[in-house]
Parts: structure tokens; sequence; C-alpha cells
């Protein structure tokens, strides 16, 4: 039975509701239809005016008068269009996702007059991280109106027979997004008539893929023209069908309150709302009632709950770095150290004592973008109000480029009243490319084992603490005070902090980890060694991508999870898209299962080759996990064939070739292996498709370096003429992109091998003295080891071998 337009609004919540704008949508704001663009082109290249369908068209007047005219003639017809009546108050709605077929961009439009963020996806180029968490998405199945081939984008309307074969990638990408988004929701498809083949193909292809799943939602179709017979035909397949305008629909929404206006108070958060999504209040998670022993004990990073009911021991550097961002010029502070040494706990109590002395803290959820504007726009409050705010920001390496812009942006400003708290790894911090913002106005603390003081603070929590007490062996319980210290000071020393249990334990950490696994069933062992391994590779974690690579029925969830209590934790990222990340305690612990569990390159290859399928890079959180995939100590470098690596690289560079990180190492790799004529290949596709950036162009450096030095064959006098040539290339890209010591680090390669061939210094003399201007520029750390290993290179106490 048709429902009516009533009945269906009654229904509708916006966060669990796909709306899918199909063929005819687009009428009432005058756009053309199928057919009259059909009709259009037959007069306009004088083609046969019956019998084609509009790709069939579209495909013969490309044949006869090329590409570039029939896309102009094309946008003749979409020319000031512009969104009315109902479709205006589309934005005004927390939907979970959109889709549409048509080229116009009537949504795009309506978004713009309301200044609300919105990010559209027109072809996969544009599956790439991006920044604003409650941006709006569109996805446009055919592309946009604004963007073609013809104008040197990567975007192409899909118009013809020809664009749907090139573009068949692209939308199955798409229609994986929409498969993943229509579990538990109503997807409603909007369009003119069911006559329309358009609207029956999508309605047909929307149903098969709900017929895939097991928690599959709802479809409507929304008609403007009535035809109770092939609604019917719809209805006997499970659909649901309404007939009703665009206008109609949209009245009915207006009418029904949702999302009642928010009063923004003094909570900076409440004056900023996209920042919530990816923001820890540090405030509202100090509750000590909520502090959880057991799980801090086993693992965990202490949480602010659990540093409040006193049950971790001070860390000398919490003090240090407080006194870092307690001064008025500071804005940044940088916590370094490996993994497992208590960094995250450490900077949370940091945290607590800022707030002792009314200062705001946050901290930036993991697995979310990081929105620069929005912490900017932040700050400036904070500045008109006289507050001062912290901001804690673990594994800052992943999100450097954001850090470089907001600290040079808030010194700028003149606006220190918001400052940075960044922690991260040592060998992920150090080589990356970083502001001198960061040096000149921040402080690096290191943090490593315990000291002295801080076993005694330790002794001491344990003594005073019966909820830890009781958790500790009873044969170090047995030991004197004394003799307590003795043992912890040589634990402390062998082994680095992963947690109280693994300082206090009499037995190898590992056979711990190990015994505890061997206690579970076997189908969660295999969840939790899947789990540990995709996180030590630097894989983004989720629900979803695991219900897609173990084929996890999505109703044993919650089972799964119970039987993981206190070994896997699950967390909201984004509750519209339905992204709870899975995260093992540790890293160290992940490490430690996946080095017993995927013992073999081979089993490690086949788990990154299943990832990169069954990714979905109309996520955020997925495309992040392709940047965090080539990452040199776990990741896809790590694997010893660089032939192995560049056929990964290859796969995700297909996935998404809108990323630019696995084109960076693909380029790299080919260099390393003497591929010279396919990394100048690469090097030529990336600048067609992006213009050269700052890495890429230190490849360009280095492969005419590697072609001199290494290329067979070539007589003294032309590897001189290729080094004068990767000289002058290095100049150029000094002055494009500055103080780039990868570029710096290049252009001194450049001298080193010019030395080896003619015997002179100057090359190696000039790009030395950049270095140590941009040494006292940036004040880098990492600018110094590498000065100090080049001259030891020009002095040839460093082997080629170590320099590789």
């Amino acid at each position: 039975m048709v429902e009516s337009v009533q009945s269906l609004i009654s229904r509708i919540e916006p966060e669990r509701t796909v709306l899918l704008f199909g063929a005819g949508s687009s009428i009432p704001s005058r756009a053309p239809t199928s057919q009259a663009l059909v009709d259009f082109f037959a007069r306009r290249f004088t083609l046969p005016e019956t019998g084609f369908t509009l790709p069939e068209i579209a495909s013969l007047a490309e044949r006869k008068a090329g590409r570039k005219t029939l896309i102009a003639a094309l946008r003749e017809q979409f020319r000031s269009l512009k969104p009315t009546g109902g479709l205006l108050n589309l934005p005004l709605y927390n939907w979970r996702s959109l889709y549409t077929t048509n080229f116009d961009d009537l949504i795009e439009q309506t978004y713009r007059r309301r200044d609300l963020p919105i990010n559209v996806y027109s072809s996969d180029f544009d599956f790439r991280g991006h920044e604003n968490a409650l941006a709006q998405k569109v996805f446009k199945l055919h592309g946009t109106i604004e963007k073609d081939v013809v104008d040197g984008d990567r975007s192409r309307i899909i118009l013809t027979d020809g664009d749907y074969d090139l573009t068949s990638l692209y939308r199955e990408q798409l229609y994986a997004r929409l498969k993943s988004d229509l579990a538990g929701a109503m997807l409603i498809i909007i369009g003119h008539s069911l006559v329309d083949p358009d609207i029956r193909d999508i309605a047909n292809k929307a149903a098969n893929l709900n017929a895939q799943m097991d928690n599959g939602g709802q479809i409507v179709l929304f008609l403007y023209t009535r035809d109770d017979d092939r609604a019917a035909l719809f209805e006997a397949r499970g659909l649901t069908v309404c007939f009703g305008g665009i206008d109609e629909f949209f009245a009915g929404l207006t009418a029904k309150k949702f999302n009642e206006p928010v009063i923004v108070g003094d909570d900076p958060l409440d004056r900023h709302p996209a920042l919530r999504p990816a923001t820890i209040d540090v405030a509202h998670g100090s509750d000590p009632k909520r502090s959880d022993v057991g799980s801090m004990f086993n693992g965990r990073a202490a949480s602010h709950a659990d540093i409040l009911a006193g049950l971790t021991f001070d860390r000398t550097v919490a003090s240090d770095i407080t006194a870092q961002l307690t001064l008025e010029s500071a804005l940044t502070a940088t916590l370094l150290g490996a993994s497992g040494v208590g960094k995250t706990t450490a900077a949370r109590q940091a945290l607590q004592k800022l707030r002792a002395v009314d200062v705001l803290c946050w901290e930036h959820k993991q697995d979310m973008p990081f929105a620069v504007s929005e912490w900017f726009k932040l700050a400036a409050d904070l500045r008109e109000r006289g507050l001062k705010g912290v901001l804690l920001i673990d594994d800052a390496h992943q999100y450097l480029f954001e850090i470089n812009e907001l600290a040079d942006r808030l010194l700028a400003a003149d606006n220190p009243h918001l400052k940075l708290l960044l922690v991260a790894t040592r060998h992920q911090w150090n080589p990356r490319i970083k502001t001198a913002t960061l040096y000149k106005f921040g402080k690096e603390f290191r943090l490593s084992q315990l000291s002295g003081e801080e076993i005694e603070r330790l002794l001491q929590l344990v003594d005073i603490t019966p909820s830890i007490k009781k958790l500790i062996e009873p044969q170090f319980n047995g030991f004197s005070r004394p003799e307590k210290r003795l043992r912890l000071v040589d634990r402390c020393e062998a082994d680095m902090f992963v947690c109280l249990r693994s300082i206090f334990a009499s037995e190898n950490f590992d056979d711990i980890i190990l015994r505890e696994y061997a206690e579970l069933a076997p189908n969660l062992q295999d969840i939790y060694r899947y789990v540990a391994a995709l996180e030590n590779a630097g894989v983004k974690v989720h629900r979803q991508l695991l219900i897609r690579l173990l084929h996890i029925p999505a109703s044993s969830i919650s089972a799964v999870l119970d039987g993981l209590t206190d070994i896997i934790t699950e967390y909201d990222v984004s509750e519209r898209e339905s992204i709870y990340a899975w995260r093992a305690r540790h890293t160290v612990i992940a490490n430690i299962v996946t080095r017993y569990k995927f013992n073999d390159t081979d089993k490690i290859v086949a788990l990154f080759e299943q990832v990169i399928r069954n990714l979905q890079p109309t996520y955020d959180i997925e495309v992040r996990t392709i940047k965090e995939l080539c990452n040199v100590d776990t990741g896809i470098p790590s694997i010893p064939s660089k032939e192995t690596q560049n056929r990964l690289l290859r796969m995700m560079i297909s996935a998404a070739p809108g990323e630019r990180v696995p084109r960076h190492r693909l380029i790299r790799n080919l260099i390393a292996s003497g591929d010279y004529d396919k990394a100048e290949t690469e090097i030529r596709v990336f600048e067609a498709d992006f213009s050269l950036d700052g890495p890429v162009y230190r490849y360009k450096v280095d492969l005419l370096v590697a072609r001199a030095s290494k290329s067979p064959g070539l007589m003294a006098e032309d590897r001189v003429t290729i080094l004068e040539e990767a000289r002058d290339l290095a100049l150029v890209g000094m002055n494009r992109f500055a103080l780039n010591k990868s570029l710096l680090a290049a252009y001194a390669e450049v001298g080193v091998q010019y030395y080896k061939l003619v015997g002179a210094y100057s090359i190696f003399d000039e790009a030395m003295s950049r270095l140590r201007e941009a040494e006292e520029k940036l004040g880098d750390p990492d600018l110094t080891r590498t000065i100090s290993r080049l001259e030891r290179r020009i002095q040839g106490q460093v082997t080629e071998a170590e320099v590789e």
C-alpha cells in the first residue's frame, strides 16, 4: 500500500536517513530532464531525435564535435540554475549521507547559501582526508557540471558510454559506501516518475545492495508522478512507495521539529560545534568515580578519571610540561619517547595540573580529522574572553601538516591563548618537516624509563592504594621495600613501562600476553590477532572494516566485544556514519601479538592485500589508513621485497589516487631499486595530477643523483653534467620550498657525489651553509643530526651502506 507523505515524514530521523536524488528531482528548480537533454543534443549536433538514450546520443555528439564542444553545450543547459522551494531547506538537517545522480550543483548551492560545511565527491581524486567532521557528505554518482577533463581536472562528467566505462571503479566505490550507509537506516530515493528507467535502475541497485546485508535498512521511493500499478511491483519486492512533490516533502519536515536550538553558554566548544565530534573536553572526563584500575593495570593509558582518583604516580616530566605551558610566550610543548614509556599518561597529568590553575583543556580524538580553522577561531574566542586553553594531540606525527599550520597561524596572530601539547614517538617525529614555531616558541621533552624518584612514587602508590595493591602479584608483595625497589630498578632498566602489570610481574611480559591469548575461544583469538596486527601496521581499525575483512555477522558484534572485555576497546568515531573504532590496550601489546601470530612476511603481505582490497576510501578514517600503512616501521615499507611493496602501493594508489603518500613511497622505492625510467614516469604523472610538492621535488633531485652515481656505462663527463643539472634543480626547488630539510639534504648529497667525481667541495659547502642556516632558523634537532652525518660522510667516516 502506498504510504502517505505525512506518514513517511513521521518516521524520518535525519541522522539515520540517506537521501538519493535521482533523475527528475531537480525539475522543480528548472533543471533539464534526461529527455530534454537528448532532444537538445539531437538539435545542436544534427543527430536523429528518437531511439537514443542520453549516454548514446552524447557519445555520438562527442564523436562528431569533440568532447570540449559537447561539455560546453551541456553546461549551457545548466547555466544560472538556482535551487528553489523546499530544496533550500535541505541543509537544515543532519543527514547520514546525500547521493545524487544529477550533474547540477543545486545541493552545493543550498549549503553555500547558509555557509554550512559540505564535502563533495565527484571523482576518486576526492577520496582524501577532510578537515571538518561535521561537514555533510555528498556523493555525485555521475560527476558534477563544474568539473571535467576538458578543464584539465581529474574529475569527469559521466555522460557518454565511454565515461561510464572509465569511471566504473569510482561508482562501485560509491555503491559500496551506499551499502554501508544502508545499515539500520532509511534510504529515500527522490525522483520524478517510476516510468523513468534511471529511477528504476537506481532502485534496483539499492534493493540488491540492501539484500546483501544482515541488518539492511528500508528503501523508500518518493516520486512526483503517481503510478499505483508500478508502485505495486516495487512494493512486492519490499520497497515502500510514496507519491508527493519535493516541496511537500521538505514542508512536512520543516513542520516536524528536529534538533531544538542549542543555547550557547560559556563553554568554548558550544561556540564552535564543529569541534565537538573530534574533541574530548577534559573537564567532562575528569570524574574520579569513573576510574577503571583494572584496565589501566593491564595496559590502557590512565584516563583523567584514573589520575584524579589517585591511581597514578607523578611523572616528573608532567610538572616540566606544565611550567612550559604556563609561560606567556610559549605556544607548544612536545613530549617524545618510545612506545610504552607512559607518554599519554604523563601528558594527561600535565593537563590536570593546568586545569588546577584555571586553564581549559581538551584532547583531540584519535582517528578524527584535525580542524585547523576551527581551532584557530576558538583561539581567537579565548583571547577575546581573556581565557587560556591547552589542546593535547596524541600521535601528533599523524597531524603534523595541520599542526604546523595552526602553530604558524597562532604565531602570526600573536595569540598564545591556545597552546598545543604534542605527544609522539621519536622515530615518527624526528624525520618529518616541522615549522620553526614548534622550536622557537616551544620545547621538546623526552620520556624514557622510570627515574629513581618515580620508582619511589610508584612504590608509595602501591603501598597506599588498596585497589592497586590487591592486583600486585603475591611474589612481589612478600619483599621488603628495599627489595621491591631493587627489583623495580632492574625491571625498569630492562623493560619499557607498558603498564603496572608488566612492571610488577615475575614472568616475561610476552608470556603474560600469550597466555591471555591462549585462554580465549578460537573465534575470539582470530579477531584479537587481526585487530592487533592491523593496529600494529597503522590501520585505523573499526567495526565495519572488520565485518568486511572477517565476515563477522553484525548481530554477533556485541557478543564478540563481551568476550574481549579489557582486551579490545570499542569507541565512537562517528555515530552518524556508524564508525566505531576498535583498539588493543596498548601498541606494545598489539606488537607482541603480531610478532607471534603473524610471524612471517607472507602472512603480513596477505593481510595487507586483504585490507587494501576491502578499503572504502569514501570514509576519512580509511583514507588515514592508507597514509599510515606507509609507515616505515610496521607498514608496507617494512616488507623486505621492494617489488612486493610496489605492488601493494599501486593497489592503494588505484583505490585512492588523490592520496599522495603512497605515490611518494612508490617513487622513492623505484629510485632505490634503480628503476629510473619508471620513477621518472611516476613523477610526471604526479606532476600532472597535483603539480609538484616538496617530497616529489626532492625525489626529482634524488633521481638525477642516482642516475649520475649508479647508472652503468656513462662517461665521467656525462655524470658531472647530470649532477650539475641536479644542482640547478635543487637551487630552484629551494626557492620554491624554503627550508625544506629533505630537499636541503638532497642538495648536500649532490655535493657529496660531485666531490667524488670532480674533487671539488663547492656544491657541498654551499649545501652545508644552507643547512646550517636552516638549523638556526628552524631549531630542529634532526637538522643537527643531518649536518653531523654529512660531515662524517665527506670525511669518509660513513659508508655507503650506512647511508642506504
